[in-house]
């Protein structure tokens, strides 16, 4: 093999190496935000956790809020692209016909098939997301917007044509309070274990999938059409 051949192989391995080491990273900050939340953790905790020096985390994502943005951009991807395909399927295969539990079902079952399919990685991100969502993430790590906004405006669009005649405002806090269901569900605290002296299971999600889409989608039928003064 000759020095010219050898040079692409080298940046093949280089880059394999780098990309490796920003997933090691990635992996361990996820698991200690799941743990201590966005502003516990310290970046040395991260390279601790990564087997890293701090200076290649701040080369790879520059501040702690490079970090944060790149863990939760780096499953939201794949967790958008499940549940827009998941809306669209059902909105094609009902179109004019599409029901709210239709529409609940479409948009919860990849959410949970994704993040409670047993693979630690998933579970911690779960338990980002139920942080993400119950509280707000401090100023000088996060922002208000969030990788999941476009889907779920089209969550929304969607209620919308199942139920023309409720008020906007509405569909929008039943999104509210089925966002809380989704938190509580993906953060297991284990609260519904105690209460229920055993009945229930809070790391049960096939159960929990199928009570959500029994009661929410009962739930967006019930909605009261907006008053006509408000249409």
């Amino acid at each position: 093999m000759n020095a010219q051949s050898s040079v692409p192989q080298r940046r093949r391995r280089q880059a394999d190496r780098r990309e490796e080491s920003r997933e090691r990273i990635l992996d361990a900050a996820e698991a200690l935000f799941a743990k201590a939340g966005f502003e516990a953790v310290t970046m040395r905790q991260i390279a601790n956790a990564s087997e890293v020096d701090t200076a290649l985390i701040h080369y790879y994502f520059g501040t702690k809020a490079g970090v944060v943005d790149a863990v939760l951009e780096r499953r939201a991807t794949e967790v958008n692209e499940r549940r827009a395909q998941s809306l669209e399927a059902y909105a094609k295969s009902h179109a004019g016909r599409m029901t709210g539990p239709g529409v609940v079902r479409a948009y919860l079952e990849p959410t949970f098939s994704f993040i409670l399919d047993g693979r630690p990685g998933h579970r911690h991100y779960g338990s980002l997301i139920a942080r993400l969502n119950s509280a707000p993430i401090p100023e000088e790590i996060g922002h208000d917007s969030s990788p999941f906004d476009a889907v779920t405006q089209r969550f929304v669009e969607l209620l919308k044509d199942v139920r023309p005649d409720c008020d906007t405002a509405d569909l929008y806090w039943f999104y509210h309070l089925l966002s809380g269901a989704i938190t509580l569900s993906l953060a297991q605290t284990g609260r519904i274990d105690f209460l229920s002296g055993g009945l229930c299971d809070s790391a049960d999600a096939a159960t929990i999938l199928e009570r959500m889409c029994e009661v929410f989608g009962k739930g967006i039928e019930a909605l009261p059409p907006a008053r006509a003064e408000d249409r």
